[in-house]
């Protein structure tokens, strides 16, 4: 029982850090649909989204790749993690060719179909399961539930 509550006041404290992260995820797959047209999405394509990831800040900059990266781990606290890909201007080249390479294969790998296939599947029949990009800058947006649950997995499985 006394576990039971611990691991229950672990899991509130989770999800209130999930309330207060500067980062509001966007679920490219919601069954609500995805609007690339919402200023909070920057005009987004759910091709665009699934090729590379996203970001668009609270002034309304869009970023891609590696500066994704960089800009959300800034934003909670470990930007000194990729400092490297700025201070030393031919390590954030390499990072980038890097970047590239990996989201080209990222679905290959994560569900077992090429991102043209994938971005195919969808253009034609729509499809449910949750791809994330993300907006930095903002609240995170905690309507969308499945987006929800995976971060809270994320942290319990971090734990």
């Amino acid at each position: 029982e006394f576990l039971d509550s611990v691991q229950k006041s672990n899991r509130q404290q989770q999800q209130q850090s999930l309330n207060t992260l500067p980062i509001r995820f966007t679920d490219l797959e919601s069954t609500n649909g995805y609007d690339s047209t919402l200023p909070s999405n920057g005009g987004i394509t759910y091709a665009q989204g699934m090729k590379s990831f996203h970001a668009v800040t609270s002034d309304g900059r869009v970023l891609h790749g590696v500066p994704v990266f960089r800009e959300a781990y800034e934003l909670v606290g470990l930007g000194w993690l990729w400092n490297w890909t700025v201070d030393a201007p031919w390590m954030g080249k390499v990072a980038n060719v890097f970047y590239d390479l990996f989201a080209r294969y990222r679905t290959d790998i994560t569900r077992g179909s090429p991102v043209l296939e994938l971005i195919r599947q969808y253009e034609e029949e729509g499809r449910t399961e949750a791809v994330l990009s993300f907006s930095v800058g903002e609240k995170k947006d905690v309507s969308c539930r499945s987006c929800e649950e995976k971060f809270a997995d994320t942290l319990t499985n971090k734990s």
